[in-house]
Order: C-alpha cells, then sequence, then structure tokens
C-alpha cells in the first residue's frame, strides 16, 4: 500500500514540534500554581434502582418504546439532511428531557418517562453504554498499525487540544467544576473531552462521504483509533484521580488497571482464541451469547472495581474479543445490534434527562463558557492535524479535511461526559454545555468535507489531479 503520508519525515518533526508545545504549556500550567489543589474529592454515589413490578415493567416497556420509535425517527430525518444518524439521536434524547417536552408539556414528559420509570432507565442506559464501549472495542481490534509518523501525527492531534483544553479549563473551574472537584482533575478531563475524535461516527461520515478508499479516509481511522486510544488513557487517569483519596491510591488504581490490561492482552485473548477456533462452533449460540456477555460485565465490573469506569472493561473485552471465531464474531454482532436498536437510545434519553439547554444558555457565564469551549475544541483539532499533514506532504484541502474530519466527536464525547458528570467532575451546567459543543462538531464535519470540493476523494499518493478534470465534469465520485 502507498504511503499514506509523502513526506514522514517533515511530518514527524512537526509533530515532535507540536507535541513539545503542548507539553511545554501544560507545564507552565502546572509551575505558576494554576492547577493546585483546592479541596478533597469525594466520588458520587449512583443512587439505587428501586424494586420492580409488573406495572413499573410495563411502564418501562412503554417508554423504551417511545424512545426507540423517536431516535429511530430523527436518526432517519439527519440521513435526510446529510448528517450521522447518531446526531439524529441525539437530539431525539434531548427533546425527550426537560429541554423542550419536559418545558413546553410537562404532563407528556411525566407520561412518558415518568419518576419511578427513570432509575431503571439509568440502569439500561449503563448497560447499554458498556455494550456500546465493547463494540468500539471491537472496532478498534480490526485496524492495522502504522507507525513513524502516522504515530506522531496521532499524538499531535489528541496533544495540541489537549493542552488547550487544559489551559482554557482554569478560568472556568468556577463555573464548570463539580462541587468536590480538585482543579487539576478538572482541568485533566476538559483537556480529554476537547481530544475526543468519536472513531463510530467518524468511521460513518467516512463511508458516506465515499473517503473510505482514499488516503484521507485511511489517514483519519488510523490517526482517530491512536487518538482516542491515548485519550481513553488520559479519561482512566482522570478516574483514577477522582476516585482516590490521595496519591498512593491513584498510582494504585492505575496500576491495577495496567495490569488487567496486560493480563488481558497477552494471556486472555490468546487463550479465547485458542478455545473459540477449537469449541465455539459445538457450543450452542445461546451458550455463546451468555459467555460473551459474561466476559463484557465481568471486565466492566474489575474496571469498576479497580476505581476507574465500567465502561474500560467493556472496551478492553471488544479487544480481547477473539475475531478470527466466525461463531463467536456472529454472536458479538448481534449483541452489538440489539444493544444499538434498544439500549444506546435508552442511553441518550438518560443523556437528555440530565440536559437542560434553557437553564444553562440563561447564565452567561455559562453560555460564555460553553462558547470558549466550542472555539477551542474546533482550533485545536485544525491545529494539531493541518499542520502534520501539510508538513507530511499532503495537499491542503487533504490536510483541512483531516482537521475537520478529527473534529467530529459524536457519542464518544457523550460518552466520556457522561462519565464524568457520573463521578462529580463537572456539573450539569457544563455537561449541557459540552454535550451541544459535542453535537455542532459532529454537524460540522459532512459540510465542510462538500466544502472542501470532490478532490478529497483523489485515490492516488501523488499530488491532485488538475481542476479542468472536475471542471470538465470528469470525476468520477463526488461527496454525498
Amino acid at each position: 500500500m502507498p504511503s499514506l503520508i509523502p513526506k514522514p519525515g517533515r511530518a514527524l518533526a512537526v509533530a515532535i514540534v507540536l507535541v513539545a508545545g503542548a507539553v511545554a504549556l501544560a507545564a507552565v500550567c502546572f509551575a505558576a500554581g494554576w492547577l493546585r489543589p483546592e479541596h478533597t474529592a469525594a466520588a458520587s454515589v449512583p443512587p439505587a434502582a428501586g424494586p420492580t413490578s409488573a406495572q413499573l415493567m410495563w411502564r418501562l416497556l412503554l417508554a423504551i418504546a417511545a424512545v426507540c420509535a423517536l431516535a429511530t425517527l430523527f436518526g432517519r430525518l439527519a440521513r435526510l439532511v446529510g448528517q450521522p444518524a447518531v446526531v439524529g439521536e441525539i437530539i431525539a434524547g434531548l427533546v425527550l428531557g426537560p429541554s423542550v417536552i419536559g418545558s413546553l408539556t410537562p404532563w407528556l414528559y411525566n407520561a412518558v418517562l415518568p419518576a419511578e420509570v427513570r432509575p431503571n432507565l439509568g440502569l439500561l442506559a449503563q448497560a447499554g453504554l458498556t455494550v456500546f464501549m465493547f463494540a468500539v472495542g471491537s472496532d478498534f481490534g480490526r485496524i492495522g498499525r502504522e507507525r513513524g509518523a502516522i504515530a506522531a501525527t496521532s499524538l499531535a492531534i489528541m496533544a495540541v487540544p489537549f493542552a488547550l483544553g487544559l489551559l482554557a479549563a482554569i478560568p472556568l473551574y468556577s463555573t464548570l467544576a463539580g462541587p468536590t472537584v480538585d482543579r487539576l482533575p478538572f482541568a485533566v478531563f476538559i483537556g480529554t473531552a476537547l481530544s475526543i475524535t468519536a472513531f463510530p461516527v467518524l468511521a460513518r461520515i467516512v463511508q458516506d462521504c465515499g473517503l473510505q478508499d482514499t488516503r484521507l479516509g485511511s489517514l483519519a481511522m488510523l490517526c482517530a483509533a491512536a487518538a482516542d486510544v491515548l485519550a481513553w488513557c488520559a479519561l482512566a487517569i482522570t478516574m483514577a484521580m477522582i476516585r482516590s483519596t490521595g496519591p498512593g491510591d491513584a498510582l494504585l488504581a492505575l496500576g491495577l488497571t495496567v495490569l488487567l490490561g496486560a493480563v488481558s492482552l497477552l494471556v486472555l485473548r490468546p487463550l479465547l482464541l485458542r478455545l473459540s477456533l477449537r469449541y465455539a462452533a459445538s457450543v450452542p449460540t445461546p451458550i455463546l451469547v451468555l459467555l460473551v456477555l459474561a466476559l463484557i460485565l465481568g471486565l466492566a465490573a474489575a474496571t469498576d472495581q479497580i476505581g476507574v469506569h465500567a465502561i474500560f472493561g467493556g472496551f478492553l473485552a471488544g479487544l480481547v474479543l477473539p475475531k478470527d471465531s466466525l461463531p463467536v464474531t456472529a454472536v458479538a454482532q448481534q449483541i452489538g445490534g440489539l444493544n444499538r436498536t434498544l439500549l444506546v437510545p435508552v442511553f441518550f434519553a438518560s443523556i437528555g434527562l440530565q440536559t437542560d439547554v434553557s437553564a444553562a444558555v440563561s447564565q452567561p457565564q455559562v453560555l460564555a463558557a460553553g462558547a470558549l469551549l466550542l472555539v477551542v475544541a474546533v482550533i485545536g483539532k485544525l491545529a494539531g492535524a493541518v499542520p502534520v499533514a501539510l508538513a507530511g506532504g499532503l495537499p491542503a484541502r487533504s490536510a483541512a479535511g483531516l482537521g475537520v474530519l478529527m473534529n467530529a466527536r459524536g457519542i464518544t464525547e457523550i460518552v466520556v461526559l457522561s462519565a464524568g458528570l457520573g463521578v462529580g467532575i463537572i456539573n450539569h451546567s457544563a455537561f449541557t454545555v459540552m454535550v451541544m459543543m459535542a453535537l455542532v462538531t459532529t454537524m460540522m464535519a459532512a459540510p465542510l468535507l462538500r466544502l472542501l470540493g470532490p478532490s478529497l476523494l483523489y485515490r492516488n499518493t501523488s499530488d491532485r489531479p488538475p481542476e479542468k478534470a472536475y471542471a470538465s465534469g470528469d470525476a468520477t465520485s463526488t461527496i454525498s
């Protein structure tokens, strides 16, 4: 396969400069004392689910049906206007919450999502979130490895918005931080949230725009995969910091997480591969379903017990699941499909229940903070991706297209924000404006790619073809 970066040496040099600048910026923040501790953080405890009954189960079923129907409708509407379906599904969750239905028709809000049903929806949402991260881990496992310039490019794409987010978080601490969180974990979390790229959404955008076989599409997928792995590591560190009572506990949690990951990848994955190739074909499908669910929920429970978050266990389960066993892969796809149809919309509904746009935008300081984070998020991704791509020999439009693709945050950002809200790193106002930031940056991607033109579809690694080829109508395809 031809090189994705024609001039890897120059790209590597620019990436090193950007990463060094990001590290220097973070060091200045530490040295100036802007991230000094204020108080001891305390982990929040999720409320316990209420008792079940036949009536409660019936109302829960009706709520799930309404949520899935609205998510499907809005997802299809989003596709009609050239957006990924996930954009419509996120909007459906916002419509279901206090931002729209809850404020305009409270009686309908209470009828669709009664108070006694909401804790159970939250439990289902957490299950759907864990299985969703399992699907993300499975996708990461299918991506090939690139070294050198691509690894440095990915690091720059993550490091620049992370450092800018770290700096932007300092004046926003009093406005957006949770009531018991210190400056340092709050700033690290904001930097992590701004450096996220939604790999599943990016894959869909690349496919919808006809970029899946192009150099730009391939490079974007590889960089997004590597950058998000780094972002998940940063989030794990943040979770360990916020759930620990001191540096020793945080280091212990991180050490146990690394140990669990190493054992899972180096011991559990080859063991599962060997067992699946030998026995999976003879095991009944219901038993395989239970075994895969046990792997997902078991690793989720393990990471939660360690003190990070259950989503990392789901992600790890996707990484270790055997990809070469057709029966196991088929079962995993069935679980993912059911989760995508039923539980992920419930997760969006739970996000909507925690998001009150009218309350957030009515506070000028919160609105200004959200606008600042949006600007920093966009500039950070462009500043990390475009210079490295240009130095690596990509045409200007392709370099800009890489920055645009890296800016799509989608559901992965929502997952990160939900985890941060759940442990008290950010408050509800911060959650609301950052959900809107994720939605806006995701919606920007497809229109901006269309504005950059059909030259992004050029599949050769040399310079783009003459403009007259497109002017005369000779182009074989266009961005849909």
